[in-house]
């Protein structure tokens, strides 16, 4: 497999040199060049339209990284734009924007080795040619197949996150990694719904049962953190978080009232947080 190429954006030159350094260490990792805001940014993409992931700050001058992304995304480069900002309020920005993912300053070296490694993971499959194939439903668990071998799993108990890159193509978060089918979030949607999932996003489903945290965002909306992947955010847009809590049966409305005292579990600490707004622990 060829070398990873990654570009630096940062306007703070302690920042990249972290950042830098931390890429370095990584077999595999080529550094093929650092900007200090947006607008350097597109110039390089310009001139070197083929970086396979750009790691980018959003508070930046002249152009900052929420503005580079949209860009990126008109004039349709195929980088994939991973947002490394110190701010996690801009996240539901960045997964509108179709983002890889999100770090959070200050760097930890684990986080970012995941990063490239489901990167470098989903390289592995286009150039291995496997095609993942179809989910097929049976009454109590789907099989997720791919060109070597098909997987059985439980939904309920096995899978914790699908995210999509592509329309077509889809990232099944699993306890035991994670597993690319060219099946549209849509149709995943349609399968894993009587299981308990719910879409969050227009590019995420997550398990109900695997919500380890929930955190209430200024602009009404909510971020997700997930069993087996605490550093995932996902995102609950606006579009959907009405849904989201009737699902839930969470609403003010439904918490002004103490719970039984016999109620306990997910459902009760979930209900309780939503409705004072607050981050909680499951």
């Amino acid at each position: 497999m060829q070398d990873i190429r990654v570009l630096v954006a940062d306007d703070e030159i302690p920042a990249r040199g972290e950042l830098k350094y931390e890429l370095a260490t990584i077999p595999g990792v080529q550094i093929v060049g650092e900007c200090k805001n947006g607008k350097e940014v597109l110039d390089f993409l310009n001139v070197h339209p083929n970086v396979d992931i750009l790691f980018l700050d959003i508070e930046m001058p002249f152009m900052n990284g929420l503005e580079c992304a949209k860009e990126i995304q008109r004039r349709d480069y195929p980088v994939k734009i991973v947002f490394a900002t110190g701010y996690s309020q801009f996240a539901v920005q960045a997964f509108d924007l179709e983002a890889f993912d999100y770090i959070l300053k200050p760097y930890d070296e684990k986080r970012i080795q995941r990063t490239i490694k489901r990167y470098a993971d989903s390289l592995e499959l286009r150039e291995n040619h496997r095609s993942p194939g179809e989910i097929i439903n049976t009454s109590q668990r789907i099989s997720l197949q791919t060109k070597d071998k098909t997987v059985m799993i439980s939904p309920a108990q096995e899978i914790i996150i699908i995210s999509t890159e592509k329309s077509d193509r889809s990232l099944f978060y699993t306890t035991s990694g994670i597993i690319e089918s060219r099946m549209a979030l849509r149709d995943a949607e349609q399968l894993l719904a009587p299981h308990g999932f719910f879409r969050t996003h227009k590019g995420y489903i997550v398990n109900l049962a695997m919500i380890q945290e929930l955190e209430s965002q200024d602009n009404g909306t909510l971020l997700l953190t997930m069993n087996y992947f605490p550093k995932e955010k996902v995102p609950v847009s606006r579009h959907y978080i009405k849904d989201f809590k009737n699902t839930l049966h969470i609403s003010k409305k439904n918490t002004e009232k103490e719970p039984p005292p016999a109620e306990s579990g997910r459902g009760f600490w979930i209900r309780k947080c939503i409705a004072s707004d607050t981050p909680f622990l499951v």
